[in-house]
Parts: C-alpha cells; structure tokens; sequence
C-alpha cells in the first residue's frame, strides 16, 4: 500500500534516543520507522535533512477565552498561533471564558463554540469551583482529561474552591481514575498581605511579588499533596515557580503521592527584576521569582524533577496591562506564551544549559500525553499513533517581534528575544498545518481528543 507521505533524511528524536529513520505516515497515523537507507514508496517526501523529527507538542495549560471572551484571543487565533509554535494539541482550561467549564451543558456550549475554528487538535479541562461537586460526574461524562481548581481567588467569574470541596472532589475523581489539577497558592496568606500593601500606598510592580511570597505557593502545595494522597486522587501541580516546591513534590513522590507538576517558561527565563522592568506585561500568578530561585528550577528540570512544560497562555487586550502601569493591582495578570513555548526551550535548554533532546521530548510532549491520558494516541512517533510531527531546525536565528506573532494582540514579553531554534514544519494527523512560519491548516480541522481510562 503506497504511503501518504514520508519525512526522510532527518534525525529522530524521543524519549528514547535520538536517530537517523524515515517517518512514514499512512491515514493520518504513523505506519513505520525504517531505517533510512530505505526509499518509502509515498505520495508526498519531505526532505528534513539537516533537521530533527520530534512528536508534536502538547501544552496541557492554554486559555484561549471561549465562550464570552473571544475578543481576548478565541480558539481560532489561538491555535493558530500554538500551529505555528509546533504545537499540535493544546488542553483548554475551564477559566477565563464566560460561562467556565464547570457543568455538562457549559462544557457542550464550549465544544459547539469552538469546534469550527480549531486548527489543531485539543482536550478540555473541567472546572473544580465553590459550588459544582455534583456537577463534576457530568463533566466527566463529556469528557474532561481532568479538573482543575483554585486554592486562591481569582479575577474571573471561576471561584475558589475551599478545602472541604477539593477534599470532596478528590474522592470523585479518584473513582473515576483521573486527575486534579491545582492552582496552589495560599489565599488567606495573599489576602492579608495585599491588604496590608495596598493600605501602605503600594502600587509598584515589586508589590505583586510581596503579596505572593514563596511561602504562599509552598504551604498550598504541601496542604494539597497532604489531601490528595489522603484521598487517593492522582494531583497536577501546575506552573510551580520554585525549586522548593519540585522538591516537596519530589519526596511526596518517594512515599507514594500520585503527583506530577509542570512550569512555565516565564519562570526559568524571567525573574523579578525583569519584572520590574518590563511591567504589567510580565505580571502572572504565581509571581516571578527571584534569579536563584530561576537557576534553582532549571536544575529540577534537568535531573528530571519536572514531568512538563506549558505555557499557560492568558492573553488579554493590551488596555487591561497598561491600564496597571502604575498600579499593578489592576492589572491583568497573565502571559502570552503558547507560539513562543518550543523555540525558547530549544534556545534556552538545549543549546544554552545542555538539555538533552530526549529529555526536550518528554518535557514539551510525551509526559503530557501520559499524565491526561493521550498516549499513545498522542506525544508519540510509534506506529499506530497520530502523525503529529515537528520538524525543527535547531541552529536557524530568528527574533521575536510582533509581526512574527499570531496571537489576536501580539504583546509578549519576550519581544527582542533572539532565538536559535526554529518550527520547520508542523503537521496533525499526518497533515501539514504550518510551515516556515506560516500557517496553512484550515480552522475545524482541529478535533477534541478524549483520555483513554486508567486503572
């Protein structure tokens, strides 16, 4: 049977090892590995000589702000922008859209809302609010890969959900084999402190990371590994800031926690004098953290203490960053980052700090696929998967500006960066949807993919 297409001539990479094979693609899936010296007989060759072939990355912490928010980014924009990136499937959390993912028919109203205008492929996120535990078995139903909550308040119509309701919660979703994920902050603490800022007259950038301190994002986390393993729920920490807090979750690890975390990359490229610098565009939550604290993380991704990377994109119009230039309290606090997740890790990991490609492949794509239930569909070149594919060429020199950006409102703190490590080409299911920067893929392409049960 002739193949649809091959990708010949390129390095392989996975989480495995690294080597010379051709990719033969064949119904949308990956059909074979050959060894390279074999001519495939296929419809399309694609020559990526000089280039390395990895699974297409999956960012597991997008808000792309559908329904009621489309005006922020929309799915549309969106995954174009994670397409040209060399993301081929983002998971969509609940919040930041209008209604939030937190009931059956809000998560049906999310799907019919976004599926014509997906680029690439996508997973949703169900929501874990005040009020909602009954309504977390409809979610499941839908087919949530997972539920994500808030340990402190938010800015958004998505409410905190105490400690009585995560408990409950946990034991829900335990059942059902699937996973919490958590923002793990400490409100009470940031409460006070804010009070006691804002009553001093503070309004600088500095204030936001005196209101958030390491001890508030380190007590939330160990309460909550504290509850989850209690309950027996598998827990997502998500965007940690501190080496700290990989450590904690580290030995959770070793005494039989089911728990996985993941970071940012705003956390291991910025820090809070940048912070200082750039403004209410590198405003996020947790805050950024100090230059040690920065190095201390990298060293917890490279020996392995970090299960992923996402971008946790939350982008808004520029009028809600500059409306906090002197004020940082009202300002939105969010980062754009989905386009730019890939390249600043290639940049920044492998060729300035040695990160290994395999270990870049576990990192951007396969540990997400396992973690919500996707491998092998998805974060894999085995045969029988999805042909997602990247092909980057790690040594092409290129800068961030607005004009290489896709996002509905192309702010970034990242504009000036230069980067080595460039997105050849990116195709879902075995179809191209970007190439050298350009986005060919047509809006409904994209699917919603389910997680496959656990035990």
């Amino acid at each position: 049977m002739k193949a649809d297409s091959a990708i010949v001539g390129g390095r392989v990479a996975t989480t495995d090892g690294v080597f010379p094979a051709t990719v033969v693609i064949t119904g949308g899936q990956v059909s074979a590995l050959l060894d390279p010296e074999l001519r495939p007989d296929a419809e399309d060759i694609v020559d990526a000589r000089g280039k390395i072939v990895i699974p297409g990355g999956i960012d597991p912490h997008v808000h792309f702000n559908e329904p009621g928010r489309s005006d922020w980014e929309g799915f549309e924009a969106g995954t174009r922008s994670a397409a040209a990136g060399g993301i081929t499937t983002v998971i969509e959390m609940p919040l930041n859209a209008n209604p939030p993912t937190t009931d059956e028919s809000s998560f049906a109203l999310k799907w019919r809302t976004v599926r014509d205008k997906a680029v690439i492929d996508y997973a949703l996120w169900g929501g874990v609010v005040t009020d909602n535990v009954d309504a977390l078995e409809g979610l499941e139903r839908s087919g949530a890969v997972g539920y994500k909550a808030f340990m402190i308040d938010t800015q958004t119509e998505f409410t905190r959900a105490e400690d009585g309701v995560l408990w409950e919660a946990m034991q829900r979703i335990a059942a059902w084999g699937s996973l919490l994920g958590v923002h793990a902050e400490n409100n009470e603490l940031a409460a006070r402190l804010q009070h006691r800022l804002q009553q001093a007259g503070r309004r600088d950038m500095r204030a936001w990371c005196e209101a958030r301190p390491p001890v508030v994002e380190l007590e939330a986390i160990q309460r909550v590994l504290f509850l989850a393993r209690a309950a027996g729920c598998r827990l997502h920490i998500v965007h940690l800031s501190l080496p700290e807090g990989a450590d904690m979750i580290a030995e959770a690890r070793r005494v039989g926690a089911r728990v996985t975390v993941e970071t940012c990359p705003q956390y291991l490229l910025l820090d809070e004098e940048q912070f200082v610098r750039l403004g209410p565009t590198a405003k996020c939550a947790p805050p950024l953290r100090s230059h040690s604290a920065v190095e201390g993380l990298w060293q917890r991704v490279l020996r392995g203490s970090i299960d992923c990377l996402s971008s946790d994109h939350s982008p808004c119009p520029p009028e809600e960053k500059l409306r906090g230039a002197d004020n940082v309290w009202v300002a939105w606090g969010g980062i754009t980052g989905v386009q730019t997740l890939l390249p600043l890790i290639v940049s920044e990991g492998i060729h300035r700090r040695g990160l290994s490609l395999e270990r870049f492949v576990a990192l951007t794509s396969t540990h997400a696929a396992r973690i919500f239930g996707l491998y092998p569909q998805k974060g894999s070149l085995l045969p029988g998967s999805d042909a997602d594919v990247v092909i980057l060429d790690l040594d092409r020199e290129w800068t961030v500006t607005e004009s290489s950006l896709l996002y509905r409102h192309r702010w970034s703190p990242y504009l000036g960066w230069k980067i080595r490590g460039w997105v050849d080409r990116v195709m879902v299911r075995g179809r191209t949807v970007a190439e050298d920067g350009e986005v060919v893929g047509a809006p409904g392409y994209g699917k919603l993919v389910l997680r496959s049960p656990r035990p």
